[in-house]
């Protein structure tokens, strides 16, 4: 019962990891590549290992996701991918201070409460 709900919490989870990643490592290499054309910026990002780690972690994430499908109603499943849209802008401002406004972070909880709406009692 309770695996089903770990392959959700795989996908998140490696979803966050993937978006997260690629932010750090942007922010190391936008700087240098600020008067570079934009290849040498995109070949530095597709050739950094932390890079590489985010993009197989969304293919990681995929098949979390596939295994968690193949057990649970799509209509159940699917508004937890939703989270990402809460944990992510969250992460960001704690690890790289980015601002939540207030309106963002009202709209973070609505998203929260819509999933619970969307999932309890099912």
């Amino acid at each position: 019962m309770m695996e089903k709900y770990l392959y959700i919490a795989g996908a998140l989870a490696l979803t966050v990891y993937g978006q997260l990643i690629l932010k750090a490592r942007a922010l190391v290499h936008a700087p240098s590549a600020a008067s570079l054309p934009k290849f040498s910026y995109i070949w530095a990002m597709y050739t950094d290992v932390g890079v590489l780690s985010g993009l197989l972690a969304g293919v990681l994430a995929s098949v979390c996701w596939a295994l968690a499908i193949e057990k649970l109603d799509l209509g159940l499943a699917y508004p937890f991918m939703a989270l990402s849209f809460v944990v992510v802008p969250l992460s960001a401002s704690f690890l790289f201070s980015e601002p939540v406004s207030l309106r963002q972070f009202v709209g973070l909880c609505v998203i929260v409460v819509g999933i619970a709406l969307s999932t309890v009692g099912r």
